[in-house]
């Protein structure tokens, strides 16, 4: 199989990319030939415990979207890979761990459980990756899977940007390993090229590391940290970065100053998503295909006021399930108010209000009018049951 520069740039842009493997068949690290096809994802910069609702506020539910959407998928993966920033940063090492725990609490749901995780520097720059090492393992290793060869490098443990002698000096112990025809993925955070090094986009040490990539016919990188599709190439060598799952960033260069893209409410979790990786062992080829973040689907209430009521005054709503309430009135100006949710509005004539509520809790909730409307207005009130 083969495909030219201009035609893999084509699919790129299409949000499926065809990764040229190579010819013949696949020969995995003990020589024994395989050749299943198999479908790996990867998942990148979910910064659990980020805040800022000016650039997500789903910043709690965007993650969790994520693995739900990859549950539903009809094939579920082999494995799954978090290409790092797991968490983020925080200099308080109390809140490093606790971040950390509820990241791996949420990332249980997963139906797959052969889940391979990395860090970010957000997750280890600080601490030289001691807290990760001790809740989630190693920071770098390598492993086979069904004739392809994976080896996952630490590029952020050092606060100096680098990956260092001792790591490097391993990775060539297992390059090694393999013939120079062998399927090699290498995964890491940063880039290994100089994308923007202003930018904190490259590693300093990343071109030793391609140096003995250079030797090996068939080799991609696969990386997040750019928060953005992105794809290179260093000679033979393939890179290429995945969108993230909290914010997106800036092109290179599009800018002055690097900072997340700000949320656009007309287009949620836009730039936001995760990859499938097919690994074609029949053809010798890799095929990304992305996925976006989408909104749940809304539910729509429509309630009507008028003087001293509402109707309908009682709304049977489910925890997590997002609804839209569309206001209007039939007189003068009301109000709606739930203290139990923090959402209020004003319902003026001849206009439609929208609120959106994603319950939270379980329980009944009252909503009330806090416009003074005349004799009665005590009374105006209705209902959310929450179940």
């Amino acid at each position: 199989m083969s495909i030219d520069r201009r035609e893999f740039l084509k699919l790129a842009g299409m949000g499926t990319a065809v990764l040229v493997l190579g010819p013949g068949n696949l020969v995995g690290a003990a020589g024994g030939r395989m050749n299943e096809d198999f479908m790996f994802v990867q998942m990148s910069d979910p910064h659990w415990g980020f805040t800022d609702t000016k650039v997500n506020p789903d910043f709690t539910g965007t993650l969790k979207k994520a693995i739900a959407a990859i549950n539903s998928m009809k094939s579920q993966p082999d494995f799954i890979m978090f290409t790092g920033d797991l968490t983020h940063n925080t200099d308080d090492p109390k809140d490093r761990r606790k971040r950390m725990s509820e990241f791996r609490e949420i990332i249980k749901d997963l139906k797959v459980k052969n889940i391979r995780l990395m860090p970010g520097e957000h997750d280890a720059s600080l601490d030289k990756g001691e807290i990760f090492k001790e809740i989630f393992g190693e920071t770098h290793y390598s492993f086979q899977h069904k004739g392809v060869n994976f080896i996952v490098l630490d590029n952020v443990s050092d606060p100096a940007t680098v990956i260092g002698d001792e790591q490097l000096q391993w990775f060539g112990s297992e390059l090694k390993k393999f013939d120079k025809e062998d399927r090699l993925v290498v995964f890491t955070h940063r880039p290994l090229f100089d994308l923007l090094p202003q930018w904190d986009w490259w590693t300093r040490d990343g071109s030793k590391a391609i140096e003995l990539l250079m030797p090996y016919k068939n080799v991609t990188v696969l990386y997040g940290h750019i928060h953005q599709e992105h794809h290179h190439m260093t000679s033979h060598i393939q890179h290429h970065a995945a969108n993230g799952l909290m914010y997106p960033l800036p092109a290179p260069n599009s800018v002055p100053k690097k900072a997340p893209v700000a949320w656009d409410p007309a287009a949620p979790y836009k730039n936001l998503g995760y990859r499938s990786v097919d690994a074609k062992v029949s053809n010798a080829a890799l095929v990304l295909n992305e996925y976006p973040i989408k909104a749940a689907q809304e539910r729509v209430v429509k309630i009507t006021a008028r003087r001293f009521e509402y109707s309908p005054r009682e709304i049977r709503l489910k925890k997590g399930e997002p609804v839209v309430f569309e206001l209007t009135t039939l007189d003068r100006m009301h109000g709606f108010n739930s203290t139990d949710f923090g959402i209020r509005a004003d319902i003026k004539p001849g206009e439609t209000t929208r609120v959106r509520l994603v319950p939270d809790k379980t329980g009944t909730f009252t909503f009330f009018c806090d416009i003074y409307c005349g004799e009665g207005h005590e009374e105006m009130s209705g209902q959310l049951i929450v179940e």
